[in-house]
């Protein structure tokens, strides 16, 4: 069996990830075929698109050049990202299995600003010719039964060892030659996302309003350059450190912070955020699904109130407090909060969740 997923050649996309976690699983789960074929735009319109080269190859990508109608007709089982292309579904030999893991947010046909109604008839149309739909959370899930869209609930896991030590006591308790060290939050904005989704401008609102005395030292780590951002110049109480980190770098970085924000409009699901639990680290989030939903610890002070939602095609736009991520940091102000949540609080469930992902993924493709 040879399995085959479509990825953007572009290393900083979350869907780059995505098709590396796919074969991982995949590999966990025995299959040893697997292939990925990268582009630079995922909605072709021909079937002679030929592969490319990507920024951050992996194991499974393959060489550029390759041309895509030969690649489909070697392949038994295919994955599809995010959108739906319609007119790759069609030209598909039928004697393949079509996996489609959408995010409810793009849930337009073949890239148009249509109406949302169409991708649902185009999915239940696809769904009744055997494409199986995956639902990375249980509440993606529920919304796409609402609309008629038979769908597996797939929690969504990630390569990435899960910590067992426990985390060094937070800085914030720490005095070295009388001088108390700050408490490090870091905030991971990717390229900012569209709609400036991962909230940014909310962190920056945030920092503003904080007391002058606090423990906090903030960094902000964006790809997009802070000028696109257009809020003004960086004040100097926010560590800005820009531009692309190798993933081990990044690592390195997300290591050293004692608390993460994620303060996002929305996400298609939030693998940063997971990483983040992945290495025990306490996780700030937004109060609206599916961030709430890789929450591992129950506890108010990590979740960000939400002032408002709006509808954005199948799923929601969540306007976070920048208000509400001041009185959190204030109330775990003075907390030691390697004990306030210690790594098995963290971590809690992550493990299971792990197997469990391999598991599932390597049935959906027998």
């Amino acid at each position: 069996m040879k399995v085959g997923i479509i990825s953007p050649a572009n290393p900083h996309k979350g869907l780059h990830r995505d098709a590396e976690i796919i074969a991982w699983a995949l590999t966990e789960s025995g299959i040893n075929e697997i292939e990925i074929f990268h582009l630079n735009n995922l909605q072709i319109k021909t079937l002679s698109e030929e592969s490319e080269e990507s920024d951050d190859p992996t194991s499974w990508s393959i060489p550029k050049g390759k041309v895509i109608s030969e690649w489909l007709n070697s392949i038994d089982v295919l994955f599809i990202l995010e959108k739906i292309n319609l007119f790759l579904i069609s030209s598909i030999p039928a004697r393949s299995k079509i996996v489609y893991i959408p995010n409810l947010e793009w849930a337009i046909v073949d890239g148009n600003n249509q109406d949302t109604e169409d991708w649902i008839l185009g999915v239940r149309h696809s769904v009744e010719n055997g494409m199986v739909v995956l639902a990375k959370t249980p509440v993606i899930g529920e919304v796409l039964r609402q609309h008629e869209i038979d769908c597996t609930v797939v929690n969504w896991s990630i390569p990435d060892p899960i910590r067992q030590s426990s985390r060094p006591s937070s800085r914030n308790i720490l005095n070295i030659f009388s001088r108390r060290k700050k408490v490090k939050v870091l905030m991971n904005a990717g390229l900012g996302g569209w709609r400036s989704r991962r909230g940014v401008d909310v962190m920056l609102r945030a920092i503003e309003l904080m007391p002058k005395k606090h423990p906090y030292n903030f960094i902000l780590k964006t790809i997009r350059p802070w000028s696109e951002y257009e809020l003004g110049d960086c004040p100097s109480s926010l560590e800005l450190i820009e531009g692309y980190l190798p993933r081990e770098e990044m690592n390195s970085l997300v290591g050293t912070a004692d608390l993460i924000i994620y303060p996002s409009r929305f996400e298609g699901f939030g693998i940063s955020l997971l990483e983040a639990l992945h290495r025990a680290i306490p996780v700030m989030c937004t109060n609206g699904w599916p961030m709430n939903e890789l929450q591992t610890i129950v506890d108010d002070r990590l979740l960000i109130r939400i002032s408002e939602k709006t509808p954005l095609r199948l799923a929601y736009s969540f306007e976070p407090s920048p208000q509400s991520i001041v009185d959190n940091l204030m109330a775990l102000s003075g907390k030691n909060l390697s004990k306030t949540f210690p790594t098995s609080e963290v971590t809690k469930g992550l493990y299971e969740r792990q197997k469990q992902f391999i598991t599932q993924l390597g049935k959906i493709v027998q």
